[in-house]
Formats: structure tokens, C-alpha cells, sequence
């Protein structure tokens, strides 16, 4: 008998060891497993961009005022930053614009030279692909405000003239998570003088097209 409960108690140890190196064994299984890459999000858009901005009529686009032997417009340069909600444009280009108002470069320069530097805010909407290699986005403009003084040839002060600008969202943006270059594009299809009651529509203003090529000026390595 005494024999027997002592291979039962040499028994029950080796299941115990069993049991507890099993449950090391699992423990030591968890430790090893790979740890997990980081997860992409639409965050990764975040940053400082710098690239062109190419502007063409609306009706050249639409085939009209169209000619061979164009060459492609050079654009201007031009920079942004981009949050969670909001590509902003601290000096944002407005002599495309300007010019498709008044139709005449000396006076386009002067104007933007009397307006001085225009910031400009836009919002989007960001989708990651199911394959978190790119982002898509919709734009959310809201209009351009001016304000240009008007010089007097009389002693009264100059005046000043609101102007706001109409802008409408093109076709969804895209954004490569590998290179870190961003592409999109909006129209400014109307443009409004003065302010309030006494605000009327620029009559002539075909509406211009401005595209974005950007890249980020720094790329942030992501696992994919």
C-alpha cells in the first residue's frame, strides 16, 4: 500500500510539472509571437507639402478656346499643410485667378501685389483603401475672400472692394502612402463683388481650374 500512494504522489508531481511546463511553454508561445506592424490610418497624410499648382479655363477644358502646339503650363509653386481635417495654405497663389478676372497682366500684378499674402483653408474628407496603400479624399471648399483697395484720383481714401470667390470640389483626391505625393484639384467657378445686398456676380468670369501636385517633405515609413 505505502508503495502504491507513493508512485500515486510521484505520479501527481509529474503531472503538476507537466501541467506548470505547459502553461510556460504557452506563456513562453505568446512572448514570441511577431509583434504586430503599425497600423496605417488616414494620419499618415499629416504633414508639410511642397509641389505646383497648374491653372486652366474651365472652358478650355471643356474643348473650347482649344489649340495645337500648346505647350503645358510650367505652375506656380506653391506649399501646405495638411491635419486631420484641413489642407491650409499659408501664401496661397492668387494671380491665376486674378488674372481670369481682370484680363490684363500688369493690372493682375498690381492687384496681387496690393492684396499681399492670402491664406486659405480648405477641408477633406479622407478614405484609406482596403489595401492601405493609398487615400482617397473629398474636398470640402468653402468660397475665397479678397479685399483689394481701389486707388482714388480724387482726395477721398480709397475704397476698398470685397470680393469673394466661388470654389467647387473636382474629382476625389488620392494620396500614396509609399511616396508620400498627393493630387487633387478644385474649380473657381464665380466670382461675387461687394458685400451683402449690394453683392453682384462678375459678368465674363469663365471659371478656372486649379490642379495640385504635391509631395510630402517628409515620408514617414509605415508597415504595410
Amino acid at each position: 500500500m505505502k508503495k502504491f500512494i507513493g508512485t500515486a504522489k510521484v505520479f501527481a508531481s509529474l503531472l503538476l510539472m507537466g501541467s506548470v511546463f505547459c502553461f510556460a511553454s504557452c506563456n513562453d508561445d505568446d512572448d514570441n509571437v511577431p509583434p504586430t506592424s503599425d497600423e496605417v490610418t488616414t494620419d499618415v497624410m499629416f504633414g508639410e507639402y511642397s509641389g505646383k499648382m497648374v491653372a486652366a479655363s474651365i472652358a478650355t477644358q471643356d474643348g473650347e478656346n482649344t489649340g495645337d502646339g500648346e505647350e503645358t503650363p510650367a505652375g506656380t509653386d506653391i506649399t501646405a499643410t495638411l491635419d486631420n481635417d484641413t489642407i491650409h495654405f499659408e501664401d496661397f497663389p492668387i494671380r491665376d485667378i486674378v488674372l481670369a478676372i481682370v484680363q490684363d497682366e500688369t493690372t493682375a500684378d498690381q492687384i496681387v501685389e496690393a492684396v499681399g499674402q492670402v491664406g486659405y483653408a480648405i477641408g477633406y474628407e479622407p478614405t484609406l483603401a482596403a489595401e492601405k496603400d493609398t487615400v482617397t479624399f473629398v474636398l470640402a471648399p468653402k468660397p475665397l475672400t479678397l479685399a483689394v483697395q481701389l486707388p482714388s484720383d480724387t482726395e477721398e481714401e480709397a475704397q476698398t472692394l470685397q470680393i469673394e470667390v466661388k470654389v467647387e470640389a473636382g474629382a476625389k483626391g488620392t494620396y500614396d502612402v509609399e511616396s508620400g505625393h498627393i493630387v487633387f484639384n478644385f474649380s473657381a467657378t464665380e466670382v461675387l463683388l461687394g458685400a451683402g445686398e449690394e453683392q453682384t456676380s462678375l459678368e465674363g468670369f469663365d471659371g478656372i481650374n486649379l490642379q495640385f501636385d504635391m509631395k510630402q517633405s517628409k515620408t514617414k515609413a509605415h508597415w504595410l
